[in-house]
């Protein structure tokens, strides 16, 4: 006899059990299978195994609400680890998460499908009825001045004698008031609710356009069965687009993405070398670069040791590093993380492999088309390396081709002479990393040119420095008159003047605006107007810094200066009022000088990679009495080295300037910035005491190893507030122009005036194409066009387009937005770049394009969503280049989980900027900054709430065939695996749905 089935706790089948626990009395063997069936534990794996299974799992996909269950096997013993920290792979969607998340990511995916498969039941037609727009209902893009209507007919089909069936509902799910007005979208039904067969009704949805933007909706029609006085519903998914229709037909995704496959470089044959561009000049270098390979315990490490996760190998990795860092271990530890460094930029390159293309004969070149070579994906320069070897071939040879040019989107390659091709020849390709820099670096690290007080400088390499005296001071004569206007400026000159020989670093920080490059060239050309034996070398980690300090100490004349430029530099990138500076051939490209030519000059500018050229040449330690290093933050440690450690010697001085609020080293590798290659070099020795700005130490400190400037020349007060606020202790002071910060607070733009920010909500649609990884927002890129166009249009406040930015984080979105602007001739000229091209730059209007929108905050991992969107020194640069006008735009549900973010936003909300999409948070709440993720944790269980309500709600509405009982569990008691079991299907005791 079958047991009764109220010996049984239906409790112990929610997720945290039944409540009761010991006490209860009831029996708690039960499971519940994923076709939706309740039975004994002791039964579950003969019942998977049957037809019975099978036949309901079918059903259940295209007729039934369906719940699944986590199945033991998520966590298997593999995965798991007594650590909360250890990664585990999900078993559903492959992503490798913390142990301790585990459970709330399985419990997502169980929300997410759960809704998926009750909102797919819930847009199916059925009993007969059938309403148009199944799968969505789109509006399209759909302008502000519009009201598009859709007509919706709901048809019944005939049947005899029909039951009187009545549209007792009609809403949408964002209406506030539960009736059929919602955000954006209004439904009217014309006729009687009453559906007979044969006489269609009609659903008139309107959608009502206001601010730009997608909107998006559910329709949800609640029928109800007179005679059995049963419900069902059926739903229709809402979309529209507020925006410009050319803009979006014009950006649309020119291919599905796809995800790169990354494609291992292996060398499994010999390799015939390629020919070095004749368009060089030979250079004769005084000593040889070691090729300082990859350390054969890193590799070990990476690819042979069998580690599970990254976790396991940074464990390793740690193990391998000295354990202390000190002077003897400074080389050896940093290698380390160059070799880390190297092996995830090789890997990054391999996701460029190709496979069965051609090449171009050109003779004596080749052409090899290289898609995303324009932007940069890869990177390839004159003089890199590529291997090609023919497909399918029995001679497994690799050719590498030399880069003799690179064009917009090919490159021209000189192979060994015996290398040839015919038409219908098809390669593989691969690139190959250029580890110039990398060896350069290397070189730097392992000489024993070690000085302690560049190294680790401490208190005492200042036990003989004073403070620079008022006196001392006051005999600068400034050569820029603005220096003279500002006394940490002045200060800050006075103190490179006259620092001893050999003194420790000196640190000019400067935080936004206040003139760090200024005071940089003034102290450079008071030292070379003083003193005769003066001689520079003035360094910057990118070629643009170069090119400025270049351009700022260009009244020196090219006698004075030399401006180095790499030879695989393009001509062409140089300013052209630059040129004079340089060494070039008749060939229109960068030639190195002669030992001799280089010391006829007193100023060198080069990048901090090029700075180790001289030391190759010939040029001995101590031949330049100053190395200066400008936008020190944003260098590696060890790229900032070479400079120092191939050309200083005892007596050189060092000033570094920079901003270690601002951004830092751009580092490929997860575990080097884990390990430290994230922490620049200004970074490193502003955390030593000798450095300290709080007046904390008795020793060191302002005036003495570096001073602070403060007195911002760049933007409006209420533009630079909340960066001064939260990154430099409210230590600004205002001192910009008004004729320029304040020119634009009557613009019509802003929603109040006065106040020069705007921030435009707007819930967009981040996507991705062709094997692109980086994301465009159309709707964010059309509403920048239309900011643009309306400034340049305002002839009162005088707007040009160069006097505006464009700011995006990723690149797609730059691309998109050039497409958009480049059509008009009043905008071509807007800068449109990265955080990282405008560090050091400003403009009068800034306009900031986030892209990230998604909102699916139920399975979503938020952190990674909001990207590199969410970097505190990115933000800080971004929203500090702006003079007059700021407007930044973006989703503010997405941006919000950040608490800086968040912070800002309601910063521009308090003070009157806010438009768009309406703010949804209590923006006089109280933030915490270093709780990053209580916002994402309140998204995330807002949305698994809703997420629960709905699926109940739609439960309560659903009515199936046979199932006559609402919200019970359907149980099943048979043990025999016949198809139909002791009962006809569906007739066994029903007890209840599932809950």
């Amino acid at each position: 006899m079958a047991p009764s089935t109220s010996n049984y706790c239906y409790d112990s089948l929610e997720e945290r059990g039944c409540p009761r626990g010991s006490a209860c009395n009831l029996q708690h063997d039960i499971i519940q299978c994923s076709c939706g069936l309740v039975l004994r534990r002791l039964d579950f794996h003969n019942h998977v195994k049957g037809k019975r299974h099978v036949q309901l799992s079918r059903r259940a996909g295209s007729s039934r609400l369906t719940f699944p269950i986590l199945e033991e096997t998520e966590l298997s013993p593999n995965n798991s680890s007594s650590s909360e920290s250890a990664f585990v792979r999900c078993s559903r969607c492959s992503k490798r998460v913390t142990q301790s998340q585990i459970h709330d990511h399985l419990k997502a995916h169980d929300i997410q499908e759960r809704l998926d498969s009750a909102f797919e039941i819930a847009e199916s037609n059925k009993h007969g009825f059938t309403i148009d727009g199944l799968g969505c209902v789109d509006f399209g893009i759909v302008g502000e001045d519009q009201k598009p209507v859709v007509r919706l007919r709901i048809i019944r089909e005939s049947e005899p004698q029909p039951p009187i069936i009545r549209l007792s509902k009609c809403r949408l799910l964002s209406s506030s008031r539960n009736d059929k007005h919602g955000d954006g979208f209004s439904v009217e039904l014309i006729g009687s609710p009453y559906i007979n067969p044969g006489r269609p009704r009609i659903l008139l949805v309107t959608f009502h356009p206001s601010d730009a933007g997608r909107y998006e909706d559910r329709l949800e029609l609640v029928f109800r069965n007179q005679a059995t006085k049963t419900r069902f519903v059926i739903h229709r998914s809402l979309v529209a687009t507020v925006g410009d229709k050319n803009d979006h037909n014009q950006l649309q995704p020119s291919a599905p993405y796809t995800r790169r496959k990354r494609v291992p470089l292996r060398i499994d044959g010999p390799i015939r070398h390629g020919l070095r561009p004749p368009t060089w000049t030979k250079t004769r270098w005084v000593t040889v670069l070691p090729k300082f390979d990859v350390s054969r315990q890193i590799t070990d490490i990476l690819y042979k040791r069998g580690a599970k996760s990254k976790k396991d190998i940074l464990v390793l990795i740690r193990e391998l590093l000295p354990p202390e860092f000190n002077l003897k271990t400074y080389g050896s530890r940093f290698q380390s993380l160059l070799f880390l460094e190297e092996e995830q930029m090789k890997q990054d390159l391999d996701a460029y492999a190709m496979e069965g293309v051609s090449l171009r004969p050109k003779h004596p070149r080749y052409e090899l088309e290289v898609q995303g070579l324009a932007e940069g994906r890869p990177s390839v320069l004159v003089g890199d390396f590529i291997l090609v070897r023919q497909e399918h071939a029995t001679d497994k040879t690799w050719f590498q081709g030399r880069v003799h040019q690179v064009y917009e989107n090919y490159v021209s390659l000189r192979f060994d002479d015996s290398f040839s091709t015919y038409r219908g020849n098809s390669f593989e390709v691969r690139f190959v990393l250029n580890r110039l820099s990398l060896r350069r670096m290397h070189a730097a690290l392992v000489n024993h040119n070690n000085p302690a007080r560049l190294l680790f400088p401490g208190p005492e390499h200042i036990r003989n420095m004073r403070r620079t005296s008022s006196e001392l001071i006051d005999k600068i004569t400034p050569i820029n008159r603005v220096i003279g206007q500002d006394p940490e400026q002045l200060q800050a000159v006075a103190a490179i003047v006259n620092m001893p020989p050999g003194s420790p670093p000196f640190v000019i920080f400067g935080p936004p605006g206040t003139g760090k490059t200024v005071t940089l060239v003034e102290a450079m050309q008071q030292l070379l107007a003083n003193n005769d034996a003066t001689r520079l070398l003035v360094c910057a980690p990118s070629n643009s810094a170069a090119d400025l300090i270049t351009d700022r100490l260009s009244a020196l004349g090219p006698s004075v200066i030399l401006r180095l430029n790499s030879l695989s530099r393009k001509f062409s990138a140089l300013p052209k009022h630059l040129r004079r500076f340089s060494i070039t051939n008749d060939n229109e490209v960068f030639a190195m000088p002669t030992v001799d030519e280089l010391r006829k000059y007193r100023v060198v500018i080069s990048t901090c990679i090029t700075a180790g050229v001289p030391a190759s040449l010939g040029i001995e330690r101590g031949y330049y009495s100053h190395i200066f290093v400008d936008e020190a933050g944003q260098a590696m440690e060890p790229t900032v080295m070479v400079p120092l450690k191939e050309l200083a010697d005892a007596k050189t001085n060092v000033v570094l300037a920079g901003d270690n609020k601002q951004l830092g080293p751009i580092v490929h590798s997860g575990l080097a910035s884990v390990l430290g290659l994230k922490t620049s070099y200004l970074a490193r020795v502003m955390d030593r005491e000798i450095y300290d700005l709080d007046g904390k130490s008795s020793i060191g400190g302002r005036g003495l190893t570096i001073i602070k400037l403060v007195r911002n020349f760049r933007s409006h007060p209420d533009i630079l507030e909340f960066s001064n606020e939260h990154f430099y202790n409210h230590e600004l002071q205002y001192c910009g122009d008004p004729i320029l910060t304040r020119s634009l607070e009557n613009s019509d733009e802003l929603p109040r005036k006065k106040f020069p920010l705007i921030f435009h909500g707007i819930v967009g649609k981040d996507q991705r194409e062709a094997s692109s990884p980086s994301f465009f927002n159309i709707e964010e890129a059309s509403l920048v066009k239309k900011y643009c166009l309306s400034l340049i249009s305002d002839r009162k406040n005088g707007i040009r387009a160069e006097h505006i930015a464009v700011i995006t984080p990723y690149h797609a979105q730059r691309i998109k937005i050039l497409n958009l602007l480049s059509r008009q001739h009043t905008t071509r000229e807007i800068k449109v770049g990265s955080v990282e091209e405008f560090q050091g730059q400003e403009k009068r209007i800034v306009i900031i394009s986030t892209v990230r929108s998604s909102t699916n905050f139920i399975g979503a991992d938020i952190s990674r969503m909001l990207g590199f969107v969410a970097s505190p020194h990115r933000f800080n640069v971004a929203v500090t280049r702006a003079q007059a006008l700021l407007i930044v735009i973006g989703n503010p549900m997405v941006l919000s989980l950040d608490p800086l973010w968040r912070s800002f936003l309601n910063y521009i909300y308090r003070g009157g900027g806010w438009r768009g999409k309406t703010i949804s948070w209590d923006p006089a709440g109280v933030i915490d900054p270093n709780n990053g993720r209580e916002y994402e944790h309140e998204s995330r269980q807002r949305a698994a709430s809703e997420a629960e309500e709905a699926i109940t709600r739609l439960k309560a509405l659903i009515i199936r065939k046979n199932e006559e009982i609402e919200d019970g569990f359907q149980f099943d008691l048979d043990t025999s695996d016949d198809e139909d079991g002791n009962f006809g299907f569906g007739e066994g005791p029903v007890f209840r749905e599932e809950d």
